[in-house]
C-alpha cells in the first residue's frame, strides 16, 4: 500500500511518502516556522517529485501527539482532510513511539523527550531489540530529575532522542552516568518517515482509524484551557 506520512508536533514539519519496507521520499524542515502554511507546499512538492498522484494514495499516517498544541492540530485536522477527500483508511501514530521506533534495533531502553514546557518533558520508556517496542512507561509529562529516579532505578543503558536532548542532557547524564546514552543530532528529530514506518505497523495490527474516532492525543490541557479552568475556579471559590 502507498501510504503518505505527516508530523507537526514538534519545531519540525515532515511528509514522507512510501510502502511497506520503502521509502520513496521525505522532506523534513527543522527552521520553527508556522507548519500551516509549510505543510501543504511540502506534501504538493513531494507527490510531484515522487511522480505520484493524489488519487494513487491508498493511506494516510499522521503523528498525533503528545507535542506542540498547534502543531497536533494543524497535523490531524489536514489528515482528516485529505482522507475524507480521497476515501482513504486514516491511521493515528503516537508521536513517542514513532519516535522511539527510530531506533528499536538498540537492544536496551529507550526514551524519547519532548518539550512539554513548564519544567517538564513529554516521554515514555520502550525496550527495544526485540521484533517489536515494549512499553515499559506509559507516555506522561514529567520533570527531568523524576525522570532520571524512574530510569535510575532500572540499572539499564538508556538511549535518548528528540528534539529537547541537549536542554535535558545537563540533568539526566550526571543521574544516569555510564548508562547514559543518545541519538546523534542527526537522527534524533521526529521524521514523517518515523510515523510512516509506524503507521504500517499500526495498520497491520490494528487496521485504520476511523475517520470521526481520530483524536489528537494531549498530556496536558492546552494552555488557554488551563487558564479558564483556573479562572473558574477561582470565581467559585
Amino acid at each position: 500500500m502507498l501510504f503518505l506520512a505527516l508530523d507537526t508536533t514538534t519545531a519540525v514539519c515532515s511528509v514522507a511518502l512510501g510502502e511497506e519496507g520503502r521509502l520513496m521520499g521525505e522532506y523534513l524542515l527543522n527552521i520553527k516556522k508556522n507548519h500551516s502554511q509549510r505543510l501543504m507546499p511540502l506534501l504538493i512538492s513531494l507527490l510531484r517529485d515522487c511522480e505520484v498522484q493524489r488519487r494513487q494514495l491508498q493511506g494516510i499516517a499522521v503523528a498525533i501527539g503528545p507535542g506542540s498544541f498547534t502543531g497536533i492540530r494543524i497535523g490531524v485536522a489536514t489528515a482528516r482532510g485529505l482522507a475524507q477527500g480521497l476515501g482513504i483508511p486514516l491511521i493515528g501514530v503516537n508521536t513517542l513511539e514513532a519516535l522511539a521506533g527510530g531506533c528499536a534495533f538498540f537492544p536496551a531502553l529507550i526514551c524519547p523527550l519532548l518539550d512539554a514546557r513548564r519544567g517538564q518533558v513529554y516521554t515514555a520508556v520502550y525496550r527495544g531489540g526485540g521484533p517489536s517496542l515494549q512499553e515499559l512507561e506509559p507516555p506522561q509529562a514529567v520533570s527531568l530529575k523524576k525522570l532520571g529516579q524512574i530510569l535510575q532505578s532500572r540499572e539499564e543503558d538508556v538511549i535518548f532522542l528528540g528534539d529537547n536532548l541537549p536542554a535535558c542532557r545537563q540533568t539526566l547524564q550526571p543521574i544516569l552516568g555510564n548508562h547514559y546514552r543518545e541519538m546523534s543530532f542527526t537522527t534524533s528529530l521526529n521524521r514523517a518517515s518515523f510515523v510512516l514506518q509506524q503507521g504500517f505497523v499500526s495498520w497491520l495490527e490494528k487496521g485504520a482509524t476511523s475517520l470521526y474516532a481520530l483524536e489528537p492525543f494531549y498530556l496536558r490541557l492546552p494552555e488557554a484551557q488551563r487558564r479558564l479552568l483556573e479562572q473558574q475556579k477561582g470565581v467559585d471559590s
